[in-house]
């Protein structure tokens, strides 16, 4: 019987710990939804303020592709622990750092650690879940990103007129990293034991050779693709879903982020043990289209006049919860089943590296689109379209990654 089978059952600590350590990093990130807004607090040129935004994910862009051809199970942890403290070294200068030069240097560091933190965490995560309940495994990661996402925006929003600026608010997460450091102390000895039980193949570092041809099985490609559309699409909601709040009158923003994403862990959490018998590629793929119909629908809020349009709004936050919520963690599973043992850690860094490039790409669109003349509304409609082309390409992949749960690889 191979480690694989037998050595990782999800409610060990290495996969309590690593659903831990990624709680706290996505805490320092999911402040950022109104960083678009902070920059304009600055002063900072119109012409900077996509670009600055997109630093960070431009960062992990280009590091992630290199670190997917480097990072091993036994080297992960190590990783982990330079990201985590890059990331904190970042956040502590956040508010020190008042115009383009010096936001640009900060935004490149915290896209450093957090791209190193991520990739050696799905390097270990790959390695300790249990193959047998795979999506269920990824959305019990993926509440790790929503938590956080859901709590931390009103949260931000309340406190910040208490504190000596707006910059501290994103000072305020560093010491959230702090327990990550701790709880990795234990797992570099059982990444390591962990390790020395895989098959040669497995344990060692995969090389650009092997990387790129892997990019040539089926639904590979597919995938990458989809991802990337879906996420420059919900990442264009994300950053400039507070500016569409304001200007309807809601009173917290962060209040269709906080329905939104409970909505997602509603439906993670209810349908966990249902996960995995669903086609993971045919259920993103429908979502998805739910959604390119769904979102052009947020800029028709104002029909229903001051009220109705915010209980519209939120109505309609949970609804793009509820599909955010099934689509995310099925499109994982689906990777990671389309993936060969060897490949399956530089597969899933690689769908973070789509994920770096649609974080890039959303707030680079908005701005230009908003800069064309283009008003709030019309970039939902853009991120309709952009879901559509992310559906289109998942899709097809449904054929690959069957109902019926598979049989474990040798």
């Amino acid at each position: 019987m191979s480690p694989e089978r037998s050595q990782n059952p999800q409610g060990s600590y290495a996969f309590c710990a690593l659903c831990a350590v990624s709680l706290l990093c996505f805490c320092n990130l999911a402040i950022f939804y109104g960083f678009y807004n902070y920059l304009e607090h600055l002063d900072i040129p119109h012409s900077w303020r996509g670009p600055l935004l997109s630093l960070e994910p431009l960062t992990a862009l280009a590091l992630r592709p290199y670190l997917s051809t480097r990072l091993t199970l036994g080297n992960s942890v190590g990783a982990m622990r330079l990201g985590a403290a890059l990331a904190i070294l970042a956040l502590v200068c956040y508010p020190f750092a008042t115009s383009v030069p010096t936001i640009a240097l900060v935004r490149v560091l915290h896209g450093a650690g957090y791209v190193i933190l991520a990739s050696g965490l799905m390097t270990a995560f790959t390695h300790f879940i249990d193959p047998a309940h795979v999506a269920q495994g990824f959305g019990v990661l993926s509440l790790t990103s929503l938590l956080p996402s859901a709590l931390m925006p009103p949260f931000v929003e309340a406190v910040t007129p208490h504190l000596p600026g707006p910059g501290w608010a994103y000072a305020m997460a560093a010491p959230l990293m702090l327990p990550a450091l701790f709880l990795l102390i234990p797992m570099g000895a059982k990444a390591r034991a962990r390790a020395a039980l895989l098959p040669a193949g497995q344990s060692e570092r995969p090389g650009w050779a092997l990387v790129a041809g892997g990019l040539r099985a089926p639904g590979v490609r597919g995938l990458l693709l989809g991802q990337l559309f879906l996420i420059t699409g919900t990442t264009i909601v994300y950053f400039f879903m507070k500016s569409w709040s304001l200007n309807l009158g809601l009173g917290n923003p962060g209040l269709f982020f906080t329905c939104s994403n409970l909505a997602t862990i509603a439906v993670r959490v209810l349908g966990m043990g249902r996960l995995d018998r669903l086609n993971p590629g045919k259920t993103t793929g429908l979502a998805l289209v739910f959604l390119a119909v769904l979102t052009p629908c947020f800029g028709l809020a104002p029909l229903f006049g001051l009220e109705g349009g915010q209980s519209a709004l939120l109505g309609m936050a949970v609804l793009y919860g509820l599909a955010l919520g099934l689509s995310m963690p099925l499109l994982n599973a689906a990777m990671y089943r389309v993936s060969s043992c060897e490949l399956r850690p530089a597969n899933m860094n690689l769908l973070l590296v789509a994920l770096d490039a649609g974080f890039i790409l959303g707030p680079i669109l908005g701005g230009w689109a908003l800069g064309a003349g283009l008003g709030l509304s019309s970039l939902f409609v853009i991120c309709g379209g952009l879901l559509l082309a992310a559906a289109l390409f998942v899709l097809p992949v449904a054929r690959l990654t069957p109902s019926s749960r598979p049989a474990l690889q040798p």
